[in-house]
């Protein structure tokens, strides 16, 4: 079956996360707290904070569902017993991702795959992130957000990988079929997991330097790439 359509997971796949550091993420909403009258330290801060948002992350994971981060940081400031306001809440979230924004960066050449490899299929981005405004601004930062012809992120559907729906939606919507589009991505458990049960045509594993939350051993790819530029390789075998 010839391929039409290629599907590409952001974050670790495209975009490198490897100097990704919670803590100094948490360190710039610790000085906000810290203006709302927070008087605890910033490792008690981290343990209240760590508490509800892995709560929080294993619900989305277990359920397959997406949710706004306004919901565990709501519940942090009130396990903080800090007064707040909304606004409070969505400088939080914007000076994490900023901090978060100065971590990352674009794998080498992986503007030049994308437009090349479009010359001759659909381009697709799926990712899982709380916050797909954000995500969107990353990807045109790194000058790559033109060149799909279609990303939808987890937040504009509520629902996660692994859950077949998400990539089903990315099907109907280009009007593609199962046995039409490969998806690549660097999580067994989302990325290869979510697209073996929408029975697409291949699932293929991108490895990263990065650990897991939810076991994933039993998850078989199709195929492993160390380079998102093996694909060539693997396009070439299904012709």
């Amino acid at each position: 079956m010839k391929v039409k359509c290629i599907g590409f997971d952001l974050y670790s796949t495209l975009i490198n996360t490897d100097k990704h550091n919670w803590n100094e993420m948490m360190e710039a909403v610790y000085s906000i707290i810290q203006d709302l009258g927070y008087k605890g330290t910033f490792e008690n801060f981290l343990v209240v904070r760590n508490e509800i948002y892995w709560k929080w992350r294993e619900y989305r994971e277990k359920n397959y569902v997406e949710l706004t981060s306004k919901i565990w940081w709501r519940e942090i400031l009130q396990k903080l017993n800090l007064a707040f306001y909304e606004a409070d809440i969505l400088k939080i979230i914007l000076a994490s991702h900023q901090r978060w924004r100065a971590q990352i960066s674009i794998y080498p050449k992986v503007q030049e795959l994308l437009l090349d490899l479009k010359k001759r299929y659909k381009i697709v981005c799926i990712s899982n992130i709380s916050n797909g405004a954000f995500a969107r601004e990353d990807m045109d930062i790194f000058g790559i957000l033109k060149i799909f012809d279609y990303v939808v992120m987890s937040s504009d559907l509520g629902i996660r990988k692994p859950s077949p729906k998400i990539f089903e939606h990315v099907l109907n919507r280009l009007n593609i079929k199962r046995n039409e589009m490969i998806f690549i991505g660097d999580t067994l458990y989302d990325d290869i997991q979510g697209a073996k049960a929408a029975g697409l045509l291949m699932a293929i594993h991108v490895k990263r330097n990065r650990s897991y939350f939810f076991p994933d051993y039993y998850i078989k790819p199709d195929k492993t790439i160390n380079s998102l530029h093996e694909i060539y390789d693997i396009l070439d075998s299904l012709k």
